[in-house]
């Protein structure tokens, strides 16, 4: 008897007559089975991939409330998304007329900038380079650069860096 239980294979279900549900239709009593109760595997979770949810709204609302961290700078945003893209920053900046970005050199990322609106000069390796809306500048490692703003307007930029390599 013992071994047609086993062979039945009793689950946990228990119904209202205090019988187990058991393979096949076969049902017995639950003081009979309870010693022999088969592991349920565990059960594996399946999540969407983390690239595919969206930020929250208020990850965005607090993005666009951060302080600039100078002074000629209206806005600077500045996204890194752990475990997206690795090493990879996105920065948004809207930079006032007047305001400047001192002369710095990225040894292990490599830089684009990308000009929404307004105009700006780009010192870069010793040269000054205007530019202004739609205009993509590559910054390779190594090379030193600043900016300032150029005219009465805002400079909107954005900058990428990544590592190199």
């Amino acid at each position: 008897m013992r071994d047609a239980q086993r062979s039945a294979g009793c689950t946990r279900r228990v119904r209202r007559e205090g019988y187990v549900v058991a393979r096949e239709g076969v049902a017995v009593k639950t003081a009979i089975c309870s010693s022999w109760v088969p592991p349920t595997p565990p059960r594996r979770q399946v999540t969407a991939p983390y690239w595919t949810e969206p930020v929250p709204r208020y990850t965005y609302r607090r993005l666009t409330k951060l302080p600039s961290s100078l002074d000629e700078l209206r806005r600077h945003t500045v996204l890194n998304l752990p475990g997206m893209l690795q090493g990879l920053r996105f920065e948004h900046t809207v930079m006032a007329p007047g305001g400047t970005v001192p002369v710095s050199v990225e040894e292990e990322t490599g830089v684009l900038v990308f000009t929404l609106a307004g105009r700006g000069v780009m010192e870069l390796d010793g040269d000054r380079i205007e530019v202004h809306a739609n205009d993509l500048v590559h910054i390779p490692a190594g090379v030193p650069y600043g900016m300032h703003t150029l005219g009465g307007t805002d400079w909107v930029y954005v900058l990428l860096q990544a590592p190199v390599g």
